[in-house]
């Protein structure tokens, strides 16, 4: 009732204010310089001058140059920045009658902002044949906090930051003394040597020392280590708690326990006693490893990563787990020669896998151990550390930091044999229209597998219903294709794989859908090259949509049902911590593009054909997974995906009700993904939390 009652009143003031500043845009006025520079434009979306709105604002329209009938390029300029226009295929109204010869595909244009908080001016400009900017339109823009209004009253999601500061209000005096009472009863009183790595200054250093001293459950020794020993003033520590440590002199560390943390990074108070309690919960654990976020000056929390549980092969991306963590003493004395901490995770990981992670941040980074300096020298260390890794653990690869995504690694593989892999395609044998070309589906596929795919020891198997034109089935031969058709009468995706899985003869298979262009000549390579790795169980890769966003780069659980993390963001961005362009685990990844090794999938009876449309792929990681067989999404490996293309919609949602009935236990949490922090709706690795 208040909700529509503020619509009534605000109506009319909103219809006032839109043609106050639709006026003041002077739209008539670029109209008639359009005209006489011979552009003609039109911005579609959004059609009003004046917009309220929070961050993001998507602009379309469509340009072309009357001259030479090209189209125009656009951009716009925003806080005299300057942002360029990418074609669309969306269609929000139609050309002029006399442009109906012209390909509309090009001339339409797409801007995607975020825009900061305040009134803001943002201008549309096309550039006519004497590359001149003519503006199209102005618009005045006024950005808003995103509110949301929920039974009867406004509700706002917080920020990280107030979020924490809440939290951490509700951390009480009775809550510590619990805690304290909790680790007084502890049966193991593990002992913790912190070291801290001081090349900052004493300002930074003091700021570790202080969160040291707010522990909970306190260190047994704290060790400095550094080329700077001067002494250090203004803590409260004891003068036998505290002392410099040669790096190459690690049997001085007496605790059971080792955590290094840079200058200037902090502990949160509860830190070691969680890594106690942990501890004390599972006596075993060699290695754990909790969340972070950053720091600022004023003491404002931002930037948390809530991490994924043990993922080995997240772990040759970057160091994920390096701060908070903690080693039992035995790893870090071998493992710490080369004082390098991926280097230590990399080999106390070989090791032991008995690695537990801890769902809370208990480590704050400060804003200086992001400089680029000093990120440009653990790139060079931590480089080094994982060319080793891979000369100890018997692979072939060049490693080298990611061109466009710094601060993660990419591993060129060199594969140290050559398997036979079979590719299961089933098929329905349809084209689409695609970009305005129709696609033959099938041929289309099968020739860039051929041509566009670098790997050679491969065989095809064509799964369809026996509806194959005479010049689709004429391709598959020239490539030496085998074709197998399931004539049964009721229709099954997962029937088809099963038959071509059958009838594979390789040591891997791959299933592929039939709607796939090969976008990364070595995908083969690089999907294989995991499986000399122990223990994985299945392979996919990053999938984007025509348009160039992402259609997959993983599968989460969110309330039990799995959804496609980052779904239609930018197909070339780096995600959340590397999740979007390198390998990353999870419990699933689509059937679309899905490499297992043949053995693994027949002994598992193949994918279950009670579920014969959807469902199906990940119900099979899921059995793998229970089998203690990682799947791993190559990220850094991208195709493209004509979703939809191969069959009806409304296929879609037929094994939802035996999904749950057969997963829905086992899928309550998300160990890649976090279901307290982070978004739920359209899952993206986005933190969001209500008051």
């Amino acid at each position: 009732m208040l909700k529509r009652t503020l619509r009534t009143t605000l109506r009319p003031i909103s219809s006032w204010v839109r043609l106050i500043f639709n006026l003041l845009a002077f739209d008539w006025l670029f109209a008639h310089r359009l005209e006489k520079s011979q552009l003609r434009a039109t911005v579609d979306r959004p059609r009003s001058s004046f917009r309220i709105m929070s961050n993001r604002m998507t602009i379309t329209g469509w340009a072309i140059n009357d001259s030479n009938k090209e189209p125009a390029p656009v951009r716009t300029k925003l806080l005299g920045q300057t942002f360029t226009a990418t074609r669309s295929r969306q269609k929000k109204s139609s050309l002029p009658t006399d442009m109906h010869d012209v390909d509309e595909r090009n001339l339409r244009f797409s801007i995607s902002l975020k825009i900061p908080l305040g009134v803001r001016k943002l201008s549309v400009e096309a550039q006519d044949s004497h590359q001149q900017w003519i503006v199209i339109r102005n618009f005045f823009i006024l950005v808003i906090p995103k509110v949301r209004f929920r039974g009867g009253s406004w509700a706002r999601r917080l920020s990280y930051g107030k979020f924490v500061k809440q939290k951490n209000k509700a951390l009480n005096n009775v809550i510590f003394s619990e805690k304290q009472r909790h680790a007084a009863l502890m049966i193991e009183k593990p002992t913790f040597s912190i070291i801290i790595v001081a090349d900052q200054s004493q300002r930074e250093i003091l700021k570790t020392l202080a969160s040291i001293q707010e522990q909970l459950y306190q260190p047994h020794e704290v060790f400095l280590s550094g080329d700077d020993r001067s002494p250090i003033q203004g803590h409260t520590l004891e003068a036998t708690k505290l002392r410099w440590l040669q790096l190459n002199n690690l049997k001085e560390i007496t605790g059971s326990h080792c955590i290094f943390i840079e200058a200037g990074d902090r502990l949160h108070a509860h830190a070691l006693y969680e890594f106690a309690s942990a501890m004390n919960a599972e006596p075993g654990r060699d290695i754990i490893y909790a969340d972070e976020d950053t720091i600022d000056e004023r003491g404002l929390f931002s930037n948390p990563f809530f991490k994924p549980d043990w993922s080995p092969d997240y772990l040759e991306v970057f160091n994920y787990m390096e701060f908070p963590c903690c080693y039992r003493t035995k790893l870090v004395i071998p493992g710490y020669q080369n004082h390098c901490l991926y280097d230590l995770a990399l080999r106390s990981t070989e090791q032991s896998e008995r690695v537990y992670h801890i769902p809370k941040v208990l480590g704050h980074r400060h804003n200086y151990s992001q400089k680029t300096a000093d990120q440009t020298k653990k790139n060079v260390s931590g480089s080094k550390a994982l060319q080793a890794r891979l000369s100890r653990t018997g692979r072939k690869g060049v490693v080298s930091s990611h061109k466009t995504h710094r601060g993660c690694f990419f591993i060129s593989p060199q594969l140290t044999r050559e398997p036979l892999l079979s590719i299961v395609i089933p098929t329905a044998g349809k084209t689409r229209k695609v970009q305005g070309k129709d696609i033959d589906l099938l041929p289309n596929l099968v020739s860039q597998i051929f041509e566009l795919s670098s790997y050679r020891n491969k065989e095809v198997i064509v799964v369809d219903s026996g509806s194959l034109s005479n010049e689709q089935t004429q391709t598959l031969q020239n490539y030496h294709c085998k074709i197998v058709s399931d004539r049964e009468q009721q229709t099954s995706i997962a029937r088809k794989i099963n038959i071509g899985a059958r009838e594979s003869h390789g040591e891997y298979v791959l299933i592929l859908n039939d709607d796939i262009e090969v976008l990364t000549r070595d995908w083969l390579e690089r999907m294989l090259w995991h499986f000399e790795k122990p223990n994985v169980g299945v392979v996919g890769c990053r999938l984007v949509y025509p348009e160039g966003t992402i259609q997959h780069v993983g599968v989460v659980f969110v309330a039990g049902h799995p959804e496609h993390v980052r779904r239609r963001k930018a197909g070339d961005e780096g995600g959340y911590f590397f999740s979007s362009c390198a390998p990353r685990n999870y419990m699933a990844v689509t059937g679309a593009c899905m490499m297992t090794p043949r053995n693994v999938f027949i002994d598992a009876g193949g994918y279950d054909e009670e579920f014969p449309f959807d469902y199906n792929d990940v119900s099979y990681c899921l059995t793998l997974y229970k089998k203690g067989l990682r799947t791993v999404c190559d990220n850094g490996i991208a195709l493209m995906h004509l979703e939809s293309a191969s069959r009806a919609s409304e296929t879609a949602n037929l094994g939802s009700n035996r999904f749950e009935e057969l997963w829905a236990a086992e899928v309550v949490t998300d160990p890649f993904y976090n279901n307290q922090f982070l978004n739920l709706s359209k899952p993206a690795f986005i933190f969001e939390k209500k008051k």
